[in-house]
């Protein structure tokens, strides 16, 4: 049960491709090219065990006391008289400050055979080390590699980890991409990726364990996600008229972020780099929307070229017509999809579909095809055919997902074009109660304002331009 805007209609042929390719990305890395870090992972434990851990063990603990750090000592006695000597291993394995102490000075207290051996063990043990997908493109707090800031978010060793990301990614991803486009889902991966990273380095500057998984990118488009649907119903699961509001959002975050901060034994500081990396997505998420409100007022209005008036074309639109009046509707609905596949989205034919597939108004393409007649480019003939049908859809629609704010407003412009007064009242009414804040708002209410006043409707005039003044 995937969410998608409760504004838009979902348009399967045009699926959000962004949030689909990171899924099934992570999903790739995860069965095809990181299994082999676990048999290599369990490599490298056997040999440190086996070759080093009665070397290094009793060296670490001094070394750890002089760099102020006794609190680790104790946790690592504890793991190994509990038998969890993998956690041992990698603690030392890892600690290359440790491993350089000991190759500068080790010829002072450690026997030269002893060296000898350890530093043959040392080297094979690095040299395996080295390959595991952690060390190569990790988060590792002992060395600054920027591009790792990026690239450990797709490390998910885990396959249940990697499920709940790709999950979550899903659920916040494909919608957020459906109202703002790719770019948000990517800054926001991106935005919670380096904040959950540079979070971590804060608070685990004296670590050893390189950081991996998805979790800070996803939970940055989480944040991204729920600041764009904070409003009340602005979620609809698929095919369904339930509506959510983006807080279920911020639930889900704060679910996924318990089970990690479980996952790593409680730790603080993974709860501090979370929160960190869902406020980054949020900061994204206000970003991209402030964004695409400077894109749409921006946008300039189009004026299509004139309907095609070839010979051809009056013969195709005539056959259809007849077809119609001989209550051929079955016939008629083939020849206009064939047609519009000849002349997309051609005004007359779109509205003749219509009227075809309304009679079935839970359908999705019954909001599709609304949707492009609600928005056609500026032109008088299409302003016309815009205000029939918005007169016959806010009739038949159960969930008016074709009418979101934008819409509505840009409604209100063509409307006021050809004085269709009170339907700009209403569908400016629709808008003001969707979003108060909407890019459009104070544009629309001026030209309605302007509209009423050539109509010698002064008082109603003086409410839109109040709000005018407002937005």
């Amino acid at each position: 049960m995937l969410l998608a805007p409760s504004d838009k209609p979902y348009d399967y042929r045009n699926p959000p491709r962004l949030a689909l390719g990171l899924a099934g990305l992570l999903l790739l890395l995860a069965f095809v090219l990181f299994p082999g870090d676990y048999d290599r992972q369990q490599g490298t434990d056997q040999l440190y065990n086996a070759q080093l851990l009665n070397t290094e063990w009793p060296l670490y603990g001094p070394f750890l006391m002089q760099n102020g750090r006794s609190r680790e000592y104790l946790r690592l006695e504890t793991d190994r008289a509990q038998g969890r000597t993998d956690l041992v291993a990698r603690q030392l394995g890892y600690d290359r400050a440790f491993v350089e102490n000991i190759r500068k000075g080790g010829k002072d207290y450690l026997p030269p055979e002893v060296l000898s051996d350890w530093s043959a063990a040392r080297t094979r043990y690095d040299e395996d080390r080295n390959r595991l997908s952690a060390q190569v493109i990790g988060l590792d707090p002992q060395r600054f590699r920027p591009v790792t800031f990026i690239s450990y978010a797709f490390t998910d060793l885990n396959l249940n980890s990697v499920l709940l990301s790709v999950v979550l990614l899903l659920l916040a991803g494909m919608p957020l991409e459906r109202m703002l486009g790719s770019g948000a889902v990517l800054g926001s991966w991106a935005a919670g990726s380096v904040a959950g990273g540079l979070a971590y380095l804060v608070t685990h500057h004296r670590g050893v364990m390189p950081m991996t998984g998805s979790t800070h990118a996803v939970l940055g488009v989480i944040g991204a996600a729920f600041w764009v649907f904070r409003g009340k119903a602005s979620l609809r699961l698929l095919e369904s008229a339930l509506t959510l509001g983006g807080w279920i959002l911020l639930l889900t975050a704060a679910v996924t972020a318990g089970l990690v901060w479980q996952m790593h034994s409680s730790d603080p500081a993974w709860l501090v780099s979370m929160g960190a990396a869902l406020a980054a997505g949020i900061a994204a998420g206000i970003f991209a929307v402030r964004l695409d409100q400077r894109r749409q007022l921006a946008q300039p209005e189009i004026i299509p070229p004139e309907l095609p008036t070839s010979e051809p074309y009056r013969q195709d639109i005539n056959q259809v017509m007849q077809k119609l009046s001989q209550m051929q509707f079955v016939a008629a609905e083939k020849n206009i999809r064939g047609l519009l596949e000849k002349y997309p989205n051609d005004p007359r034919l779109m509205e003749q579909l219509y009227h075809l597939v309304k009679l079935s108004p839970n359908n999705l393409e019954f909001e599709e095809i609304a949707f492009v007649l609600l928005t056609l480019p500026n032109q008088a003939r299409s302003n016309h055919v815009s205000l029939r049908i918005y007169r016959d859809y806010v009739k038949r629609s159960h969930t008016f997902v074709a009418l979101d704010e934008n819409t509505c407003l840009q409604l209100v412009l063509r409307f006021t074009r050809i004085n269709a007064l009170k339907d700009a009242e209403e569908a400016f009414k629709r808008a003001l109660d969707a979003n108060r804040q909407a890019p459009l708002l104070a544009k629309a209410a001026s030209a309605l304002a302007q509209a009423l006043v050539a109509a010698n409707m002064e008082q109603r005039a003086g409410y839109y331009a109040n709000l005018a003044k407002s937005g």
